[in-house]
């Protein structure tokens, strides 16, 4: 297969931008691939087809033969697909070609059926068992049914299970004309991998030769306006409109055609005159995409499957371009994100090691199951190939690793693991032990399929001195550097809201301090925002609009920072026949991987198959293996096949030349100095919803910690009202000062939140996001939710500010660790309890249980579960909502029920539990329990007396 795979790329390169229109016939590899755009709705004013019964069926006699499947139906029992040939024909024999890119044993016992009137049909054959192949070996399954006629050929599999072929071919008794060919199909059922196909002929297809004339001309003044001569193509473009307009609507279909690839030859010859793109040569990857599609798991070797390589296209605007491995002799393996210096000269990528076994280990928590280099480790290799080193070790999962302006390096790793507070010191024991554990998602995974949060860190170019420049508490994703030498990158923000839709995007220094929101706080569509980057020449960034609960892949948009930081306002997409995925729908088709030449050109890997459901654990009918090519696209719609291999993904395209290098950020971080940093707000009072305050209403700040979740088990334990709660511990409250500033201590390298307290201690607002410090670092805002472009106010210096940063004065006792029975409980025993019990007089009283063993329940299920309500997942925070304040038991206790008199501390108790949630607990394991006990210990120069 492999060989069948290189020649398609050498004819796909071959038929490159020297190639005149192909002759009658078959479409050369370049043509073929514009006729499957245009049935995927590329151009925008193609019309995609639809996905029926029949249109998938059709890509069994559509002529094409590649190997992958013609169609698919879904797993059920006894499924089958036919084909109607029109009129009862005297058959010879029939010829099956089946899918090559997975195990072929389905059809193992495939049965032949003939039918005269398409209701009653007759089995005719059974096959023996054996294997069959076609595509890949050039030896087809041949069934002969001479002494047989038949309208109507029906091919069905025994027994519950998918069904799926490449092609099918009938040829009469005595004759060699495929008389199946482009005829009307249909079958069982749909599955999410079935595909509107069209017959080998052509006449149901319209081609929308006009508007590839027009964009043509558009891209012709772009062109101009870059320097570029493209007369030659226009003027092919204006022949190819005279024909158009002479030629009849009633014209063979094939007239039609080889007039709208005159018109596409005129436009990619064009295309590829862009004085953009100014580089000879594009790096790239071959790889067949992970067995288990999610935007996390996409990332852990143990789902990988072997197979690809680095690869250069050189030569790729010319007649003759070469394709060259980089990685040619490696074990078989996988090789992803790659990243080229500002110098063009060398290579970062990351690798693991395939081993076949690896995927179905019941244990994968157990790092004593898994071989070191089965997890991807980070390389670097000249530009060249002609050397490499790898510069990450240990079974931790390095990746995406991206040069930095000074000559670190910046990459995502799951060696964050599971300390409570981050330092060089965590991060520099990995480098010793290779196998510490790590930390999880809390709301996916078991041992089977582990969840490892990967989170930014940084290195030098010889892989030492590592730091975790991030101390968030769940997983970051796709980290680039800005123009002004930032990290863009997006993180997971689901604290005490819903799991689905904040992967947002975010920035931060190269020595993790500053850490701030771009773009989407809010924002539900599009889903995630991966793979943001600087457009060169302009102040916008690029960025893939992808999915959740599927691989990184969907529609390619503009972002304008300058339009706005939420919604769709400030975004412009590129390429609007991809819906945002998940959100409004599932494309048939997706992008990835752009990267931008300018706004309206970019490279970019486009896949002609659905994004795959991440339900379907290393299939590859669920995400198949070859579906992606390397393209340049524009935002006309125009977009040009500059690589793609019949058998395996080509992907992450990267022009291979010098580049302007962004500015070196300062930095801020005294890694040297003790663990801890400070926190400056300017005026709690500036922000939505807290401008409407009196001033003095706000008295303090409780600073909340969110430590990682310690074991893989999905929603286990469970904290609080939600499975999905994060664990929670109070550090403590500071001062707010008269004009609503507040100056403070925290810890560096641990999570944490913020909530704006009144005098009596309920929460008036309250962060659903995290912040950190580095060390040293002192980390300013303006207000409590103020609007991100707002500019601090002058001429006034904050109170808070003008004395030494207060210290956190520690909650109450069973607030850090966080336990219920701690901090709540004590005032039930107290003040409740002795009415509320199974044994007391009074049934209504005795019905509200308050002893240990019901109070939890109890409480949160008062009124018909209004604490509940008030405590669960809010996509976001209002002033004045928070679950203290609003809550009917509290209410009760504030006018008094019955002769209960609540003190001070007991109310304080109440309302802590009350505001961080409802926590039953607040840690994820005994273990982590006594660190967070030893960390109160060793911070307790940052902590007041209480």
């Amino acid at each position: 297969m492999r060989s069948c795979a290189l020649l398609f790329g050498l004819v796909l390169l071959l038929c490159g931008v020297g190639a005149a229109a192909s002759p009658a016939g078959e479409p050369c590899p370049i043509e073929a691939d514009w006729l499957l755009q245009l049935d995927r709705g590329i151009p925008g004013d193609a019309e995609p087809l639809e996905v029926t019964l029949e249109s998938d069926a059709a890509g069994a006699v559509d002529g094409v033969i590649d190997g992958t499947w013609g169609f698919h139906t879904k797993i059920e029992a006894d499924p089958w697909w036919q084909v109607d040939l029109g009129e009862v024909v005297e058959l010879g024999r029939l010829v099956l070609y089946n899918r090559c890119d997975a195990t072929g044993e389905r059809n193992r016992r495939i049965l032949v059926l003939l039918s005269d009137d398409g209701e009653d049909f007759r089995q005719v054959y059974q096959h023996d068992g054996s294997d069959f192949w076609g595509h890949s070996d050039g030896k087809p399954l041949e069934v002969q049914l001479t002494g047989n006629q038949a309208r109507f050929v029906r091919l069905q599999l025994p027994g519950v299970s998918y069904f799926h072929l490449d092609e099918v071919q009938v040829f009469p008794a005595g004759g060699e004309q495929n008389v199946a060919l482009g005829k009307p199909a249909t079958q069982s059922s749909l599955s999410q991998w079935s595909t509107a196909r069209r017959p080998g002929a052509a006449q149901d297809r319209t081609y929308p030769t006009e508007g590839v004339i027009a964009r043509g001309r558009e891209l012709a003044d772009k062109l101009r306006s870059l320097g570029a001569e493209v007369d030659d193509q226009v003027r092919e473009l204006a022949r190819v409109g005279e024909r158009l307009a002479e030629l009849p609507q009633a014209a063979p279909a094939e007239e039609h055609q080889a007039l709208y690839f005159a018109a596409r030859w005129a436009v990619r010859r064009m295309a590829l005159r862009n004085p953009l793109l100014d580089f000879d040569t594009i790096l790239f990857t071959k790889r067949i995409p992970p067995g288990f599609p999610h935007m996390s798991d996409e990332y852990y070797g143990w789902w990988s499957r072997g197979g690809g390589g680095i690869y250069l296209v050189e030569g790729f605007t010319t007649d003759q371009p070469r394709i060259r491995s980089l990685t040619e002799g490696w074990e078989v393996g996988s090789f992803i994100r790659p990243d080229i210096s500002s110098d063009g000269e060398r290579v970062l990528f990351a690798y693991a090691r395939f081993y076949p076994e690896v995927n179905e280990i019941a244990d994968k928590v157990n790092k004593d199951n898994l071989p070191e280099d089965a997890f991807y480790q980070v390389y670097e290799m000249a530009i060249d190939g002609s050397w490499v080193r790898r510069l990450t070790h240990g079974k931790y999962d390095s990746f995406d690793a991206r040069y930095l302006p000074n000559g670190d390096i910046v990459f995502l790793s799951t060696r964050k693991g599971q300390s409570v507070q981050v330092s060089p010191c965590t991060a520099g024991a990995t480098l010793e032990v290779p196998d510490l554990p790590d930390s999880y998602v809390r709301c996916g995974g078991d041992n089977s399929r582990p969840v490892p949060v990967f989170t930014l860190h940084r290195m030098t170019p010889d892989g030492r001195n590592l730091l975790p420049i991030s101390a968030f508490e769940n997983f970051e994703w796709t980290p680039y550097v800005a123009g002004d030498g930032r990290i863009l990158y997006a993180r997971w923000d689901y604290i005490d809201r819903h799991n689905d839709p904040f992967m947002s995007l975010w920035s931060k220094n190269p020595d993790g301090t500053n850490p701030q929101l771009v773009y989407g706080n809010y924002t539900v569509r599009p889903q995630c925002v991966f793979e943001a980057q600087p457009v060169p020449g302009s102040h916008q960034l690029m960025f893939t609009a992808s999915a959740h609960h599927s691989n990184l892949g969907g529609s390619i948009v503009l972002f304008d920072r300058n339009r706005g930081t939420e919604g769709e306002s400030p975004l412009t997409r590129l390429t609007p026949e991809v819906p945002f995925p998940e959100t409004e729908g599932w494309p048939g088709h997706y992008y990835l991987n752009p990267h931008p030449l300018s706004e309206d050109f970019f490279l970019v890997a486009w896949s002609d198959a659905p994004l795959p459901a991440h339900t379907r654990l290393m299939d590859p009918e669920n995400n198949p293996i070859a579906s992606m090519g390397v393209y340049l696209r524009d935002a006309l719609g125009n977009m040009e096949l500059l690589y793609r291999d019949a058998e395996i993904s080509s992907l992450t395209p990267l022009p291979v030349r010098p580049r302007q290098q962004p500015p070196i950020v300062a930095e801020l971080a005294a890694w040297d100095g003790p663990r801890e940093g400070r926190f400056l707000l300017q005026d709690v009072y500036q922000g939505l919803g807290m401008e409407a305050l009196s001033r003095g209403t706000i008295r303090s700040l409780r600073v909340v910690a969110v430590p990682p979740k310690v074991q893989p088990h999905m929603n286990q334990p469970v904290l609080g009202v939600s499975a999905e709660d994060p664990g929670k511990y109070v550090l403590g409250t500071v001062p707010v000062a008269e004009d609503g500033s507040a100056y403070f201590r925290v810890p560096s390298g641990v999570p944490v939140l913020f909530q704006a307290l009144d005098a009596e201690g309920y929460a008036v607002q309250t962060m659903r996001s995290l912040t950190y410090l580095q060390p040293g670092q002192t980390l300013s805002c303006i207000g409590c939710h103020e609007h991100r472009d707002q500019s601090p106010s002058v001429g006034s210096f904050p109170l808070a500010a003008r004395t030494a940063p207060a210290r956190l004065r520690p909650g109450p006792e069973g607030s850090w660790p966080l336990r219920y029975d701690r901090l709540v409980q004590p005032v039930l025993d107290n003040h409740c309890v002795s009415c509320h019990h199974p044994g007391a007089e009074d049934p209504q009283a005795a019905a509200f249980d308050l002893t240990p063993s019901r109070s939890y329940e109890s409480l949160v299920h008062y009124a018909d579960g209004d604490l509940f309500d008030l405590a669960f997942e809010k996509d976001q925070s209002f002033v004045g909502e928070c679950p203290a304040q609003n809550s009917k038991i509290m209410a009760l206790l504030r006018e008094g029920h019955h002769d209960v008199r609540l003190d001070s501390e007991s109310l304080e108790r109440l309302t802590t539990w009350m505001d961080t949630y409802a926590h039953r607990q607040g840690h994820f394991s005994p273990e982590q329990e006594e660190a967070l006990h030893r960390l109160r210990e060793q911070w307790s120069e940052m902590l007041e007396p209480r």
